[in-house]
């Protein structure tokens, strides 16, 4: 049996069920009786009618379910395999479809994709640095200056983070007497760290008397990296007794897939978001329209600026980010508060975040549906 829709949007059964011939509706001898079918197919067509719009869901769902209960052979319980597909792939293609002749909202579409591909690529970031080791605690980062040859001494290790680089530890001491930092080197290894080779550093102190004079020592050491078990330690000495570790973790082979798969999923949310923002935006009364329009607007300027930070550091990770002398990069270190931009306070790049998205929330929040709802839609079979 093959069934159609209603005379003004003769071509959504087919996009729903595959069907390209059209007969009138209703059938003349289901006029008056909802088609008899299990409870169980009924409820599998309607949940696979989640894939479309819910706008399209309130307008034409009791229909789409009609039809395809209409169509269904006798005793089948489930929905068939292809037409799984077609209704998954067709709602598909309706949440993706922008309003027609309405190029602003073409654009403004673009930009929110592109501006949610940098949160995507932050948010698969974090999930990234998940899987970092864990950083020492004081405790450990105090063996590692004993065995480094440095002194315990009181000092607590220092620990910071950027708007470019995850958590790092740095912990400095005064061990007095010469640094042998081979045999340092050596103790590492042992100890079943994969150290590196030894690389000279030169540097200079300096001392401040009485007077207001200073007096310059010029100072030579060596230094090295261990590293184990996710985990990169620089272990630096001076000809002064002065010591110095810098503790951080490496990046894990997962990290970068996941900052991809952030970043596309991203650009996918983005687009789907735009086009409801946009159907509901014109669907709106003309004054809210408006408003809604311009909060839209206003949300993608406050999230400019966030989302170049974002892309800025994805292209550093990929660039810089196999290097070890350094922190692992990560995106999302972007909310960092720091100075990443030479201008606004520390702030500036979580501030606008959450600026936009409460801009957003306003934009969406405005655009109520107004008194005329908008011209239906035609799906393409």
């Amino acid at each position: 049996m093959t069934a159609a829709w209603p005379a003004d949007d003769p071509s959504i059964a087919a996009a729903a069920t595959g069907d390209r011939s059209h007969a009138a509706w209703p059938p003349a001898d289901h006029t008056a009786a909802w088609p008899v079918a299990d409870d169980r197919l009924e409820r599998g067509y309607r949940r696979l009618l989640l894939a479309y719009p819910r706008r399209h869901r309130h307008r034409h769902g009791t229909e789409l379910v009609t039809t395809l209960l209409e169509m269904a052979a006798p005793g089948q319980r489930r929905p068939r395999i292809g037409d799984a597909l077609h209704l998954v792939a067709s709602g598909l293609r309706l949440r993706f479809r922008l309003p027609a002749g309405r190029p602003i909202m073409a654009l403004a579409a673009l930009l929110t994709a592109l501006t949610m591909g940098g949160f995507g690529a932050a948010a698969g970031s974090w999930l990234g640095a998940q899987t970092f080791a864990d950083l020492p605690d004081d405790a450990a980062m105090a063996r590692l200056m004993q065995q480094a040859g440095g002194s315990q001494g009181e000092l607590l290790p220092h620990r910071s983070a950027s708007p470019w680089q995850a958590e790092s530890a740095t912990l400095t001491t005064h061990g007095g007497g010469s640094w042998d930092a081979e045999q340092v080197r050596q103790r590492f290894a042992a100890d079943g760290w994969s150290v590196s080779g030894l690389t000279p550093v030169s540097g200079a102190s300096f001392t401040v008397h009485e007077d207001g004079t200073e007096t310059e020592t010029r100072l030579s050491g060596a230094q090295f990296t261990a590293g184990s078990d996710g985990l990169i330690v620089h272990v630096r000495g001076w000809d002064d007794g002065h010591h110095m570790i810098w503790a951080g973790p490496t990046r894990t082979p997962a990290f970068l897939p996941l900052v991809v798969v952030g970043t596309a999923v991203g650009l996918v949310v983005g687009w789907l978001i735009a086009a409801a923002v946009a159907y509901r935006i014109a669907a709106a009364a003309p004054g809210r329209r408006v408003t809604a329009a311009a909060l839209w607007g206003i949300t993608l300027l406050t999230l400019a600026l966030p989302a170049v930070a974002l892309y800025g550091n994805a292209m550093r990770v990929f660039r810089d980010g196999s290097a070890t002398d350094s922190p692992a990069l990560t995106v999302h270190s972007a909310f960092t508060p720091g100075e990443y931009y030479p201008f606004g306070p520390s702030w500036l790049v979580l501030g606008l975040s959450i600026a936009g998205v409460v801009a957003a929330v306003a934009a969406v929040l405005v655009a109520r549906p107004g008194e005329q709802p908008p011209q239906p839609e035609v799906a393409a079979s």
